[in-house]
């Protein structure tokens, strides 16, 4: 692996200030079974701390990485920690949540910023990654073996590509960040399954690899179900659906843009081949100024939705509510595909600015990474899917659905995902609901 190094990280600024916490109680051992639980009391605490911030006219929220086990989490913030903020830090130290504030220079909604004018002035339509860190953004280009395995061009470090890093560091040096460029034996690429004619039911050999999801429902829709999506040309390409919810009065299911190749008025058919719905809210939550890999199923209006995933044909798992900021790194989630099936192995990493390569040019859109400690984190045909977090007796809470994985030649499957945080949909798609127990 070739590294450069673009901008040397910023240093004496950061290495002299040391993070401020606030004491808690020492966190016990954390039972596996207790685990889920102690989860959604951090999410908690985090989204009530990522609202905050949200609401204010400069969002100071750095990168945040939690320890479920040890009871501790650590939250990036650029400038003064208001008191508002510490009185939430407070109140999660009486339930023994050990919340640490780490100074940053610049807040992830700034690197943001950077990464998607990076992204966006490219000269080069290959797929590649930019990665936000804390005051660092990565930019992680594939090799050419890599590159052309996945069927990308390949992006030269030379002439205006280094015109457009250059300007990226020029600009993340602004606020005190370093821009790194790095050579990667892995590419990102989105994971929708193979197409198939038109008409075309899946073959034996597909249909072998299909080891998870709801097959047949046409009326009654939820989430983790097979679903294909036409495309222009006539075929159809293998997706997972996500979650339920409700836009007006339409039932609708979320899923992946790229599964419609990131356009509306697709039709979408179960995998015993019955229409379902349209692909719909693509162009608002693709085509802005920040792109989202999101879009919706929009069912028919006799439709009924239930707020529940399918893990295989006939179990399922309640969705309680959804997360309404971004996943923090650390964390154990969940998820299911038609190809990987159900399975908690996934730990939330960090956030990423992602562009797949397509036919008509890149696609570049927000996402988060997520690995596996077992073989896949996804496969082709688990794109669309619902990504949870680990299950309490109520159920689970909506975090994301599948988006991507980081491929090496072989793009099958990866041990590496990316997914869409559902909190992009929330706060792009305003009066769009999720179907959960909690808002039936």
């Amino acid at each position: 692996m070739r590294r450069r190094s673009i901008l040397l990280a910023v240093t004496a600024a950061l290495g002299v200030v040391a993070a401020t916490a606030v004491v808690a109680p020492a966190a016990p051992t954390v039972a596996a079974d207790d685990l889920a639980e102690v989860q959604e009391a951090h999410f908690a605490v985090i989204d009530e701390i990522a609202r905050w911030d949200a609401r204010t006219p400069h969002p100071r929220l750095g990168a945040i990485e939690g320890d479920p086990v040890a009871g501790t989490i650590d939250i990036g913030w650029a400038g003064f920690v208001p008191t508002e903020v510490r009185a939430i830090a407070d109140a999660a130290a009486a339930q023994g949540i050990r919340v640490s504030f780490v100074p940053q220079e610049s807040s992830e909604q700034e690197l943001l910023e950077i990464a998607y004018g990076l992204a966006a002035s490219m000269p080069v339509e290959g797929a590649f990654a930019i990665g936000l860190g804390a005051d660092e953004l990565s930019v992680e280009l594939p090799t050419r073996a890599v590159a052309e395995a996945v069927g990308s061009e390949h992006i030269e470090l030379e002439g205006e590509v280094l015109d457009v890093i250059d300007e990226a560091e020029q600009a993340a040096a602004e606020l005190g960040a370093a821009v790194t460029v790095e050579e990667t034996d892995t590419a990102p690429v989105n994971a929708a399954d193979t197409q198939l004619r038109a008409g075309a039911a899946l073959d034996a050999a597909q249909a072998a690899n299909l080891s998870a999801g709801r097959s047949n429902d046409s009326s009654v829709l939820s989430g983790g179900m097979r679903v294909q999506t036409q495309w222009p040309n006539g075929a159809w390409v293998g997706c997972t659906s996500g979650f339920t919810g409700f836009f007006g009065h339409r039932p609708l299911i979320v899923t992946a843009a790229h599964c419609s190749d990131y356009a509306d008025g697709r039709a979408v058919r179960n995998s015993a081949g019955t229409r379902i719905g349209t692909m719909d809210l693509v162009a608002e939550l693709n085509d802005g100024a920040r792109a989202y890999d999101l879009g919706v199923i929009a069912g028919s209006y006799d439709a009924r939705t239930l707020p529940r995933i399918y893990t295989n044909e006939t179990a399922t798992v309640n969705i309680t509510r959804e997360q309404t900021t971004w996943p923090p790194a650390g964390y154990r989630l969940c998820s299911s595909g038609q190809i990987t099936g159900w399975k908690c192995d996934l730990t939330a990493g960090e956030a990423y600015v992602t562009c797949y390569g397509t036919s008509r040019g890149s696609e570049c859109m927000h996402v988060q990474i997520v690995r596996s400690s077992g073989a896949s984190a996804f496969c082709l045909g688990d794109s669309g899917g619902p990504v949870v977090s680990m299950p309490t007796s109520q159920g689970a809470i909506a975090v994301g659905i599948v988006s991507g994985l980081k491929s090496r030649v072989s793009v099958r499957c990866s041990p590496e995902g990316l997914i869409a945080p559902i909190s992009q949909l929330m706060s792009t798609v305003h009066g769009l609901q999720l179907h959960t127990t909690n808002r039936p």
